[in-house]
């Protein structure tokens, strides 16, 4: 079967820290990001969150969250008795369902960032009972080619498959690709979702469409997408690719 390769379409101008936080998290999907949503992706929040700051303990229902941490490390403690840090590399899921309560902090004296993503559940879903997992790094399966590293987060790609158990179907792809090199990643057909751009410059999707750090931009139809980064860039492009399987009940 032909692959079909997807279009990167909607590029956003970069995005800004979000006013009055105190933080320097930026808003990549949802109300005032410029997307409200992306079906099933209710938001998600690239956190740059300082050392001294705590999310004293809240709770969420009807949602599933995954937090993906890129730097310092964010702890977790809920009302179901659960706790633990999560880690550059690392993961952490919760699945809500019916609600639950939790806090969270960054640790170790050093600022936290990363990525928490929520999905939307079904309604049979909404009442679920809650659950938590945490991935470790060496948990997150990588595939590598020559300038590139995919690490799987959720879903699979190329035989690796993550460890994270999601109710919506969903893929949540860390992708590098090095100077001068592309990389060709797969995407179920009929996946919706987006591209953030992390770090460094480069190109998303067919015909290439030139992005850079901190902009967005939303996928066309396709089962495959490509990413390139520029023989004279001086520093690996880097992008997160995040797809699901659009909630239609």
């Amino acid at each position: 079967m032909t692959a079909i390769p997807r279009a990167a379409l909607d590029p956003s101008p970069p995005l800004r820290p979000m006013p009055g936080t105190g933080m320097d998290g930026r808003l990549v999907i949802g109300q005032g990001s410029g997307l409200a949503q992306a079906n099933p992706f209710i938001a998600l929040m690239h956190d740059d969150v300082p050392a001294h700051v705590m999310f004293p303990t809240h709770p969420h229902r009807w949602v599933e969250v995954v937090t993906y941490g890129i730097a310092g490390g964010l702890y977790h403690e809920d009302t179901l008795g659960n706790r633990g840090t999560v880690v550059a590399g690392g993961a952490e899921r919760n699945l809500f369902g019916r609600g639950f309560a939790h806090s969270e902090q960054p640790v170790g004296g050093v600022p936290y960032r990363g990525f928490q993503l929520f999905i939307g559940l079904t309604d049979a879903d909404r009442n679920a009972d809650p659950t938590w997992q945490l991935l470790n790094p060496e948990e997150i399966p990588e595939v590598h080619a020559p300038g590139t590293c995919i690490r799987v987060v959720a879903g699979t790609v190329g035989g690796a498959t993550s460890p994270m158990s999601l109710r919506n179907p969903t893929q949540y792809l860390d992708v590098r690709v090095d100077p001068g090199h592309e990389a060709v990643v797969p995407i179920p057909a009929g996946f919706a979702g987006i591209v953030y751009a992390v770090e460094g410059h480069g190109t998303i999707g067919t015909p290439p469409l030139a992005i850079g750090q901190h902009q967005r931009v939303t996928l066309g139809d396709g089962d495959t997408l490509r990413l390139a980064c520029d023989a004279s860039a001086t520093v690996s492009f880097r992008a997160v690719v995040i797809t699901g399987q659009p909630i239609t009940a």
